[in-house]
C-alpha cells in the first residue's frame, strides 16, 4: 500500500501572476516535473501559473529560487516569483535587510522600500546565442509572419529568453494563438515567452504576456523588464516605465548602470498541504 506523502505549500501571487510556493525547510520531499505539474494543474491541483521552490541559505550562501513551469519544464528565473518569494521571507521569517536570491540565472538583489519589494533583475542580454535565439548579434525589427500576420520581433534575455512585438491594441489581438505559435518557432532553441505592448506614451503601456511553458499570463515580470529594456533601446519609451497587464500594475526603471528594476503588488494567498 502506497503511503500519502504530504508537502506544505503556500500561494502566492504577484498582479495576479500566481504561484505554488515550497519551503525546503518545511519539506524534503524531492521535486519532480509530475510534482510540479500536479501541483499546479487549476482543476486537479492548487493551482498556479509556476512552482517556486525556495532552499534556505547560510551565513555565506545566498537563498536559492528554483522555477517550474505548468508544463513541469523549468525556468531559469522569474520576476513576479522572486518578489513574492522575498515577500514570504519578509512576513514569515523576519527578514527585513536586503539580500541576494540565488537562480540558475544569476543572482538578484532584492530591495525593501517601505510596503514594496524592488528586485534587480540585472542587464539586458542582446546577443542572439546567448538570449538564446539562431541568430547572431542583435535582433532587433526582424520580420516574422504567423498566419498570414507580419510583425516585428525584438529578443532580449532578462535571465530566460523574451521576443517583444508591438501592436495597435493588446486588448483585441489574439495573444494565445500568435503568442503559441512563436514560442514554439525553431528560431527559438529553448522556446521564448512572448510580449504584446501597446504603447500608450513613453511611460504608459499595456502589455499582455505569453509565457514559455504557461500560456497566457496575468503579469509577467521578466517580461515588463523585457518591454522596458526593448522600448528604451529602440526610443519608444523612457527610462520608468507603468506597465498595465490584466493581473495590475509593475514599475520598472533602469539605472545608470542598465539594469532594470521591478517593483509590484505581491500577496499570500494561504497556505495548505498537498497530499501525493
Amino acid at each position: 500500500m502506497n503511503k500519502t506523502r504530504r508537502i506544505p505549500f503556500y500561494k502566492l501571487q504577484g498582479a495576479g501572476n500566481d504561484f505554488v510556493f515550497l519551503d525546503r525547510s518545511e519539506t524534503k520531499i524531492p521535486v519532480s516535473k509530475e510534482i510540479a505539474r500536479r501541483m499546479l494543474d487549476r482543476h486537479f491541483g492548487v493551482g498556479g501559473d509556476q512552482l517556486v521552490v525556495l532552499t534556505p541559505g547560510t551565513s555565506v550562501t545566498p537563498a536559492r529560487l528554483e522555477f517550474f513551469n505548468s508544463d513541469g519544464s523549468k525556468a531559469e528565473m522569474c520576476g513576479n516569483g522572486t518578489r513574492a518569494a522575498a515577500l514570504y521571507l519578509r512576513e514569515f521569517k523576519g527578514v527585513r535587510n536586503d539580500f541576494e536570491f540565488k537562480t540558475a540565472a544569476r543572482l538578484i538583489p532584492v530591495k525593501f522600500r517601505g510596503g514594496r519589494i524592488e528586485v534587480d533583475m540585472g542587464e539586458p542580454i542582446w546577443d542572439g546565442p546567448k538570449i538564446p535565439v539562431k541568430a547572431r548579434g542583435e535582433v532587433i525589427g526582424r520580420p516574422t509572419s504567423v498566419r498570414g500576420n507580419k510583425f516585428l520581433m525584438n529578443c532580449v534575455s532578462m535571465g530566460n529568453p523574451h521576443c517583444v512585438i508591438f501592436v495597435k491594441n493588446v486588448k483585441f489581438f489574439p495573444v494565445r494563438e500568435i503568442g503559441q505559435i512563436i514560442e514554439n518557432q525553431p528560431f527559438f532553441p529553448q522556446r521564448v515567452n512572448v510580449e504584446f505592448v501597446q504603447v500608450l506614451n513613453s511611460s504608459n503601456l499595456k502589455v499582455r504576456v505569453w509565457e514559455r511553458g504557461a500560456g497566457e499570463t496575468l503579469a509577467c515580470g521578466s517580461g515588463a523588464c523585457a518591454v522596458a529594456a526593448v522600448g528604451a533601446k529602440i526610443g519608444r519609451t523612457g527610462k520608468r516605465l507603468r506597465l498595465e497587464l490584466p493581473g495590475g500594475v509593475l514599475e520598472t526603471r533602469i539605472s545608470a548602470d542598465n539594469h532594470v528594476h521591478l517593483t509590484g503588488p505581491a500577496e499570500i494567498v494561504f497556505r495548505g498541504t498537498f497530499l501525493i
